[in-house]
């Protein structure tokens, strides 16, 4: 993980006792007709859209994706808003582009009211951006068949 002036800082490392994040979620059955659509993916900011296309190029297609591709949270100590891109919700020909044994590509921007950035970039098998004590986090869900654990990412503004 790269860092950046603005940083996540580590809270902890919890062991998850429960079922696995694909389980817990369940398995949803869509009805919606335009379930892989581009449109998902150009409604972002035209930064994050720009990240996609390099993926784009190397999937050999544009990128549809499903509607839960992009979740945002905004942090209320700060204002900080944080957009999460969940590549398994990506469609991709080429699969090893973005998908690897250690999860799918997942990854995070940031924007204090300007243009965003990308703060986090990880293989894992699913990310999700909550609020601990009012500031935005990711929580990093890792591959419990070798090793269950959680590790969660608190946004820390830096001046």
């Amino acid at each position: 993980m790269k860092r950046s002036a603005a940083a996540f800082t580590i809270l902890s490392l919890l062991g998850l006792a429960g079922t696995p994040p694909a389980a817990a979620r369940g398995v949803a059955v869509s009805v919606d007709r335009d379930e892989w659509n581009p449109a998902h993916v150009e409604m972002l900011p035209a930064e994050i859209r720009a990240g996609v296309e390099r993926f784009a190029r190397a999937c050999g297609m544009p990128i549809t994706a499903r509607r839960l591709f992009s979740r945002s949270i905004q942090d209320q100590l700060t204002g900080d808003r944080l957009i999460a891109l969940h590549f398994d919700e990506a469609h991709c020909a080429n699969a090893p582009t973005i998908c690897t044994t250690a999860g799918c590509l997942h990854q995070v921007y940031v924007s204090k009211g300007g243009p965003y950035r990308l703060i986090l970039s990880v293989h894992a098998p699913e990310i999700q951006l909550t609020l601990i004590d009012r500031a935005a986090a990711v929580e990093i869900n890792c591959d419990e068949t070798t090793e269950p654990c959680t590790r969660y990412f608190r946004w820390e503004a830096l001046a």
